[in-house]
């Protein structure tokens, strides 16, 4: 009796501690554990998602780009706006910044034909100025007297030239320039006795 009850607590026993051996693979499966297996279009929400970012990006740097494009981003600041003390002392007279506006709106008020002529003269007086200041009162004088209607003999008064070009000096700069035009076989220049050192008349042989 004694026997047979040893064998079968030994057999309990070994019963009881087999579940509890690795199984022969040597790899003990946890089934609380275990993850389903990945899927293959689980990373596509995340794709499409940086798609959609990149294309705002890049949409968004379109129109930044077109409203940098803006007409008014390429014009001048407006003009401050002036003082009454100095509309009453110079009433009628014609700021610079302010002839720069009326000039735009001129352009934008003036036929095709001048809108486009209004292009190269634009590009000319620019070229002008990267040629220095004696350049440019020679060209401006040039372009004045080729606007200019000559009387019967051809010639233009100088007093008519001196009064569109008031803006320059007439002895440092408007004569000068004549004097160079002058010398180069575009301009004839006719003087008085009276005042040998201004010019009285100018005939435009070479027209810009």
């Amino acid at each position: 009796m004694d026997t047979l009850r040893d064998i079968d607590d030994d057999a309990a026993t070994t019963v009881m501690a087999r579940p509890a051996l690795p199984p022969q693979s040597g790899t003990r499966v946890s089934t609380a554990h275990s993850e389903p297996p990945g899927d293959p279009l689980a990373d596509l929400p995340s794709a499409w998602s940086r798609a959609r970012a990149f294309a705002g990006a890049v949409l968004r740097d379109w129109r930044e780009r077109v409203r940098r494009a803006r007409l008014s981003d390429r014009l001048p600041p407006l003009p401050p706006p002036r003082s009454a003390r100095a509309t009453w002392v110079s009433a009628g007279a014609i700021r610079h910044d302010e002839r720069g506006e009326l000039l735009l709106l001129e352009i934008m008020r003036a036929p095709p034909t001048y809108q486009r002529a209004a292009v190269y003269v634009a590009n000319y007086a620019a070229a002008l100025r990267k040629l220095g200041s004696e350049a440019y009162a020679e060209g401006l004088a040039h372009f004045v007297l080729s606007r200019m209607r000559p009387d019967a003999d051809g010639f233009v008064s100088f007093a008519r030239l001196r009064d569109i070009l008031c803006d320059m000096s007439v002895s440092r700069t408007l004569v000068p320039a004549l004097l160079r035009l002058e010398k180069a076989g575009i301009v004839i220049i006719e003087r008085t006795q009276e005042a040998p050192s201004l010019p009285d008349r100018v005939q435009l042989r070479i027209p810009l």
